[in-house]
């Protein structure tokens, strides 16, 4: 059996609009008892999306300094965290761990836990990392908005090429290209990027529109794209 740290980025949980995507959460809730009910065990860290680049924008208008900014966006993942909470019942941990050591609190209670962001300046990326590390993760899976990782933004460049695998010091010099501010971690960030290659974790994105993606991945199905540390 499996320790696996599921990463989702805020962007899974929404349509197109500003609206939940209810029956992709219903998806993941289902992907994640699966996972469970089978022996593995499993946290997962949450992004703020679509919710936290509304309220930043709102926060950007109002003058707000940058630190405010991240705090805002914080709150914002804790919320999504809740509602997967609520959604797997009393399999999960009940309480949003708001620091690392309430993390490894709720990671000893064999809960599924369920955690957003916990500091300004780092995003749910480096905390997901973080938790891959401390619990010594088998795999950390990260859903994104596309099926792999590419060498340049694909959204910008017509000819970006997808990767199926990369090392992290590759991986580190395309997200350098990346803005990092308070709610546009696009891919991954630099800190998280650090702590997957000292420790060598084995970190795989795959599109979070197919929450099945992941147990194919646990199966050992050669889906997105495999960051070996």
């Amino acid at each position: 059996m499996k320790k696996i740290v599921l990463k989702f980025g805020g962007s899974v949980l929404y349509k197109e609009e500003m609206v939940l995507n209810v029956e992709r959460i219903k998806e993941i809730v289902e992907t994640i008892n699966t996972l469970h009910d089978a022996g593995h065990k499993v946290a997962v860290v949450v992004g703020g999306g679509k919710l936290a680049r509304v309220i930043i924008q709102a926060s950007d208008v109002l003058g707000h300094v940058s630190t405010f900014k991240d705090i805002l966006a914080v709150e914002s993942t804790r919320i999504h965290a809740l509602l997967v909470i609520a959604s797997l019942q009393n399999k999960a941990y009940l309480l949003v761990p708001r620091s690392f050591e309430e993390i490894g609190k709720a990671l000893s209670t064999g809960k599924i836990v369920v955690t957003g962001g916990l500091q300004p300046g780092q995003s749910t990326n480096a905390v997901a990392a973080l938790v891959a590390e401390y619990w010594g993760a088998d795999l950390l899976i990260n859903l994104t908005n596309v099926d792999k990782v590419y060498d340049k933004d694909p959204n910008l460049f017509e000819d970006a090429k997808p990767l199926d695998e990369l090392s992290a010091d590759e991986l580190l010099e395309i997200i350098s290209k990346q803005d990092e501010e308070p709610g546009k971690y696009a891919l991954f960030d630099r800190v998280g990027c650090e702590i997957v290659k000292r420790s060598n974790l084995r970190l795989i994105f795959t599109n979070g529109s197919d929450p099945k993606n992941i147990l194919r991945i646990v199966d050992g199905e050669n889906i997105g794209t495999v960051v070996n540390g």
